[in-house]
């Protein structure tokens, strides 16, 4: 009982540290340098990854990208490139996604983007609904420089209860538009 109340606060603790932005894991000069060129940079969209499923949605990649372009926060190409994401499925998703961050951020490395930013999204899926979202921000040199986790402790993603990619998708649009709307500073 102990040893689950404690697995329980950890998970909570890691899950309001990785909900985006400073102390999530990314490199706070990488956001900060993401956040101040919101609307005026460039970023290739990787088809989302479905944890629990092994597979790829290229539809989230096309989805993503175009609503990217037409919110005006990037000019956003859409890949057909799958990232290999090979961490295993572990209880702690705080844990998961700083190992699947990590893993994106090499591949960027390996596998050079002629844009200046990344985006992968990772869509947790249980057997009959999606359990978590997680979206990772990299720059072309492979850095960290935002990540999204959300589940149902997060009132953006209980409200929704997706239960499939488009429904994780749609989540993670609106997400993203307001934690990288365009800021005074950068226009």
């Amino acid at each position: 009982m102990k040893a689950s109340l404690v697995q329980r606060i950890l998970f909570l603790v890691g899950a309001v540290l990785t909900a985006g932005g400073c102390g999530s894991g990314a490199d706070p000069a990488a956001e900060k340098m993401l956040l101040q060129n919101v609307g005026k940079t460039s970023v290739t969209v990787f088809p989302a990854f479905l944890r629990g499923h092994g597979s790829y949605d290229e539809n989230a990649a096309a989805k993503l990208a175009e609503f990217l372009n037409t919110a005006e926060l990037a000019k956003a190409t859409a890949s057909d490139r799958r990232v290999p994401i090979t961490g295993p499925w572990r209880h702690n998703q705080a844990r998961m996604l700083g190992e699947s961050a990590k893993e994106f951020a090499a591949y960027v490395r390996a596998n050079p983007i002629g844009t200046r930013y990344a985006l992968l999204p990772e869509y947790l899926g249980g057997k009959t609904e999606a359990v978590g979202i997680h979206a990772y921000i990299v720059d072309a040199d492979g850095t960290v420089a935002f990540q999204v986790l959300l589940n149902s402790h997060w009132e953006e993603f209980s409200k929704a209860k997706p239960k499939t990619a488009d429904d994780c998708t749609a989540v993670l649009i609106e997400v993203l538009r307001d934690r990288l709307k365009r800021r005074p500073d950068n226009e």
